[in-house]
């Protein structure tokens, strides 16, 4: 389960994206694997997220250039 703070000054896609990124750095996601679909990322956050908040969060990763493609998959791991 992902949990992110509605509170928090971080906005949600950004806390998303902190989430998978230490994912793919901790192995829980390894380079060549699929990241987890949109919808599955939704039921993931408890259906709190709306699947534009998901696409801002994988994009951030995209520009990072730690995943791509359709599917979504990781391609590098973040730097340290």
């Amino acid at each position: 389960m992902i949990e992110l703070d509605r509170d928090a000054m971080t906005p949600l896609y950004v806390q998303l994206a902190n989430v998978l990124r230490e994912r793919i750095r901790a192995g829980e996601i390894p380079v060549g694997r699929r990241l987890p679909s949109q919808a599955e990322l939704e039921v993931e956050t408890g259906g709190t997220v709306s699947r534009r908040t998901i696409k801002s969060a994988l994009e951030v990763l995209t520009d990072e250039g730690l995943v791509q493609g359709k599917g979504v998959f990781v391609i590098a791991l973040p730097q340290s």
